[in-house]
């Protein structure tokens, strides 16, 4: 059965997306099916049974005017452009895997860069040492990280240039592709909530060490050892955050590639992503919850209010909400 509703898929895959296509789909679905159990019925072997039902409802142009899609088969749809292969979506998938991880260590190492002036005023403070020394040995190690850090972005730049041609192409998905990315997603939701629920939770509680420190009025060596924790929390709790949207960014992209005007390109409902009607607040709402984000550390770790930053989450939604209401547009396709 599964042979025969992808068949079915592929016959409706440039087709109008409209109520007249999708209630023939329906339809030719059920007679392709009863004439499976028919024929099973019978005794005919699997690959006897598939090859009778597709001689018998495989031709859409024979079949239009039974199934009043007369007008909807002679719709010029845009070109699909060729199908990707089964190795090319895998490939890509593992690229967006090593591509989400090397982003994230590249946030982390940036994050972590501080620290080494931090080391070394314990540093200082515990042995008395040289302070030109000591900072000189901290700021190369600061700008070497920050080295390290720019060489990890630009080598997963230049690696994922080679799917450039994904946005570039005209390119879609089959069925089952549609399907097999699906499942995918499906299969590591709980895994991406967890790496997003402890990656939010490592932000939010950054600044208990700090605070605990403070609390006992522990010595300047003690805060700063507390303030380097700080740090660290922080920077796996963003690394959490970035692998955790990898592989289902990926998805995304890939169940995008379809035109959503056609039948393949509601294969997988979902939710509706929104597109923007002015190109300026579209650019805006690409880096606008990132900087939601980068606000919302910074107001929390320059006055530690905690108990008062969180307000600018339900704030952001908001305003989000009514640009979404006023811009945007929801007429792409479902992914």
């Amino acid at each position: 059965m599964e042979t025969l509703r992808k068949y079915l898929e592929s016959m409706f895959a440039n087709l109008p997306n409209s109520p007249e296509v999708i209630r023939a789909k329906s339809e030719l679905w059920q007679m392709m099916e009863d004439k499976y159990n028919e024929l099973t019925d019978e005794g005919m072997s699997e690959n006897e049974v598939i090859g009778r039902v597709i001689s018998d409802f495989g031709n859409l142009d024979e079949l239009a005017d039974s199934l009043g899609i007369e007008k909807a088969m002679q719709t010029e749809m845009p070109w699909q452009g060729r199908v990707l292969e089964e190795q090319e979506v895998t490939q890509y998938m593992a690229a967006c895997t090593r591509s989400s991880l090397f982003n994230g260590i590249g946030v982390m190492l940036c994050i972590l860069s501080p620290i080494t002036f931090m080391i070394a005023e314990i540093v200082l403070i515990l042995t008395g040492s040289s302070e030109d020394r000591i900072y000189g040995i901290a700021t190369a190690f600061f700008f070497g990280i920050i080295a390290i850090a720019v060489s990890i972005f630009v080598y997963d730049s230049v690696k994922m240039g080679a799917w450039k041609y994904l946005k570039k192409e005209q390119v879609c998905i089959d069925y089952a592709t549609a399907e097999f990315l699906h499942h995918i997603r499906e299969e590591e939701r709980g895994k991406q909530a967890a790496l997003k629920t402890i990656g939010v939770l490592l932000c939010a509680f950054c600044f208990v060490p700090v605070a605990v420190m403070g609390a006992f009025e522990a010595k300047d060596d003690l805060l700063m050892v507390g303030t380097i924790i700080m740090f660290l929390l922080i920077a796996f709790g963003v690394l959490l955050l970035i692998i955790s949207s990898g592989r289902d960014d990926c998805c995304k992209t890939l169940l995008r590639l379809n035109d959503p005007r056609t039948v393949s390109g509601n294969y997988v409902p979902s939710q509706k992503e929104v597109s923007y009607s002015n190109k300026t607040v579209e650019q805006i709402m690409s880096v606008y919850m990132p900087a939601v984000l980068c606000i919302y550390l910074i107001w929390s770790f320059l006055s530690f209010d905690w108990h008062i930053t969180w307000i600018i989450w339900p704030v952001a939604a908001i305003i989000k909400h009514i640009i979404n209401n006023i811009w945007g547009d929801k007429k792409g396709q479902e992914v």
